[in-house]
């Protein structure tokens, strides 16, 4: 090699050690043959969605990538890793997934990746198996592990990549051996494809806290269309051929929701099979949200909602209350005797004794039903204000003797009992978007022998609020039609709501 080639050769592995996009024009992977193509070793192409992983990776400490299968998460990965031991002294980089073969294969990736560079942005193997593949010069080495039980417990890393997080077995445990590297400043990366049907896995946990903003990671959502060249005639495909293998108990349509989802909503829905409510009916439903009317000005519309005006009839009110910090929400609603919820509060920020306040003159608009509270936590404290403020008509858990619904395992197995089947036959009409969509995040949690709670992250204090109203109605609003005793009537004589008739 000449002194110029040389010198330029040296240049490139600077340039390349100080930036990782430069270092990706370098970077060859194997793609598999296929009909249409030859496949094998291929240059890198950087897809739009990989190019917004690789400026959170440069950028942020802790990831949570949620995606679909096959979009090249896993290679721009590898080759984070691989960049990382090549370019930084001292870099060592943990690779954990859920077992021994699938540790190796993305190890592997990284060897790929490193045979197949330039010569000048190498440096001499050291060990070099299964499980290790280390740089002496750079004091550097990525190492791979499957996710047992004591994973990880005696190193501390630079960078830590959990591939596949849904499916780790100890995922709590590693984590908890990883945390000295996380408090020190290194790098924990979280990827995955939603696999385990329980809603309580650490990786869903990650994900949803930072959706929420209870922690620090950065959430990446990719969608089965962000790589190039999936069309709807492509999904179809992939639907319409899916092994039975693959499938097990899935139906093809569960199987793309847990593996092609199209939206954050639909891939943290849960599966049908652990769904309290038939996620077809929420669908249906969602078509006939509607905005709040324009009535009412005496009222604060950027909290209260009223989606059908008061007329003479029975309703009742119900509420779930919460902190006011921004977690979780404080909800009031007011149910007609036709299982329409004719207005709401929902607001995560408004404080107990404001949101007593703001019930109080929502409730007047509707003749001041009778009122039920979750009278848990923060529940006695709307209790008691809204006595203050003169409130009178109220729900009682037993023969007046306790003001509200106490939620307890066997009321909360009543009210779950009541509502489910109600609101899957279509008896019950909420018309707030995101009060409904609480109703995707029930489930009956299977490691709880199959209690049903909001997935861990998400919200039931809308589904609690109009399961109270439900469970309570009977006690409270007397709804019996009447039956018509002819569809013919003297001229001006007219049956009135009693059965009889007037003129």
């Amino acid at each position: 090699m000449e002194n110029k080639e040389i010198e330029e050769a040296a240049y490139e592995q600077i340039l390349s050690q100080n930036n990782f996009l430069r270092f990706l024009e370098y970077v060859k992977i194997v793609k598999a043959p296929t009909l249409e193509e030859a496949g094998g070793v291929i240059k890198l192409e950087l897809w739009e969605h990989q190019k917004e992983i690789v400026a959170v990776l440069l950028t942020k400490k802790l990831i949570s990538i949620f995606k679909v299968r096959q979009i090249g998460v896993s290679y721009i990965l590898a080759a984070y890793a691989v960049w990382s031991v090549l370019s930084k002294k001292g870099s060592y980089v943990l690779l954990t997934s859920k077992g021994e073969a699938e540790a190796t294969e993305l190890l592997n990736k990284c060897r790929i990746i490193y045979n197949n560079l330039p010569d000048f942005l190498k440096f001499k193997i050291g060990n070099s198996s299964q499980t290790e593949l280390s740089f002496p010069q750079m004091l550097s080495s990525i190492r791979a592990f499957a996710a047992t039980e004591t994973a990880g417990i005696s190193f501390t890393a630079s960078v830590v990549i959990c591939d596949e997080h849904d499916s780790h077995p100890y995922a709590e445990q590693n984590f908890t051996n990883i945390k000295p590297t996380i408090d020190a400043g290194g790098q924990f990366i979280s990827c995955f494809t939603p696999n385990d049907p329980n809603p309580d896995t650490l990786a869903k946990s990650l994900f949803l806290d930072a959706l929420e903003g209870k922690n620090d990671f950065t959430p990446l959502y990719f969608p089965w269309n962000v790589r190039p060249g999936r069309t709807e005639e492509w999904y179809k495909n992939i639907m319409r051929n899916i092994p039975q293998k693959d499938l097990g108990t899935l139906t093809p349509e569960l199987y793309m929701q847990r593996n092609y989802h199209s939206s954050i909503d639909e891939a943290l829905r849960p599966l049908q099979t652990i769904a309290a409510f038939d996620q077809n009916i929420i669908e249906e439903m969602k078509v006939e949200v509607r905005k709040p009317l324009n009535v009412h000005p005496e009222l604060d519309k950027n909290i209260i909602h009223v989606y059908q005006d008061y007329h003479p009839g029975k309703y009742i009110a119900a509420a779930d209350v919460g902190h006011g910090i921004g977690k979780d929400y404080s909800v009031l609603i007011i149910m007609n005797s036709r299982g329409v919820i004719v207005a709401d509060i929902l607001n995560r920020t408004i404080s107990p004794s404001e949101f007593a306040l703001q019930s109080i003159n929502l409730l007047k608009v509707f003749n001041n039903p009778v009122w039920y509270i979750e009278n848990n936590d923060w529940g006695r404290a709307v209790i008691d204000t809204s006595q203050t403020l003169g409130y009178t008509n109220w729900g009682y858990q037993d023969k007046k003797k306790q003001i509200g619904f106490h939620t307890d395992e066997k009321s909360r197995q009543d009210l779950w009992a009541a509502l489910i089947p109600a609101f899957n036959s279509r008896q019950i009409t909420i018309y707030n978007l995101e009060g409904l969509k609480q109703f995707y995040d029930i489930v009956r949690n299977p490691e709880k022998n199959g209690r049903i709670e909001a997935k861990a992250g998400r919200h039931d204090d809308y589904p609690i609020a109009v399961g109270i109203a439900w469970l309570k109605r009977d006690e409270e609003i007397e709804w019996k039609p009447k039956a018509i005793y002819s569809l013919h009537f003297r001229e001006g004589v007219y049956p009135d709501r009693s059965g009889g008739v007037y003129a």
